[in-house]
């Protein structure tokens, strides 16, 4: 998979983890993420795209897109959902989705929750990942399946284990 990441922000952002954790994804779900391929092409052949952004850019895609004026700590885009009708080039990527994560947000979450923001921040990239390949948490089930696929994927890192009970 192709990732490109683009802080929007002035904080300083050590790539290096999230990256190895997408990797961690992208095995764990390698099925899921091949039955989301547009027709002809692979999981190598996908791609994300991946902004960190303050509160104030965050509440305004909040609210043009969700209809929501507030900051939040991640928004996913899915463009792989319609997948039987995105055209794949040959050696072109296929953009699978953007997720923006609000960097303010995400630090006082973990200050509230006493974590490390870092991990804070990897938990909620692998959320917005977990949302561009259809996991949703709209119902106790889909929340428990969403949870349990985070917790796959991150393991002693994920912060909500006794919430859930893993």
């Amino acid at each position: 998979m192709h990732i490109t990441f683009e802080n929007k922000t002035r904080r300083n952002v050590d790539i290096q983890p999230l990256k190895r954790y997408i990797g961690i994804a992208e095995k764990t779900l390698l099925s899921r993420l091949q039955s989301y391929c547009p027709k002809g092409s692979h999981t190598k052949d996908l791609a994300l795209n991946v902004y960190f952004v303050t509160d104030s850019e965050i509440r305004a895609i909040n609210r043009e897109h969700r209809g929501k004026d507030s900051a939040t700590d991640v928004i996913s885009f899915s463009y792989v959902e319609d997948r039987d009708f995105m055209p794949h080039i040959a050696g072109e990527p296929v953009v699978a989705g953007e997720i923006f994560l609000s960097l303010q947000t995400i630090t006082r979450q973990a200050k509230e929750k006493a974590l490390e923001p870092a991990n804070e921040l990897i938990y909620m990239l692998i959320h917005g990942f977990l949302h561009v390949f259809g996991y949703d948490h709209n119902t106790n089930k889909e929340e428990h399946e969403m949870e349990s696929a985070s917790y796959s994927i991150l393991g002693k890192k994920y912060p909500r284990k006794e919430e859930f009970e893993f």
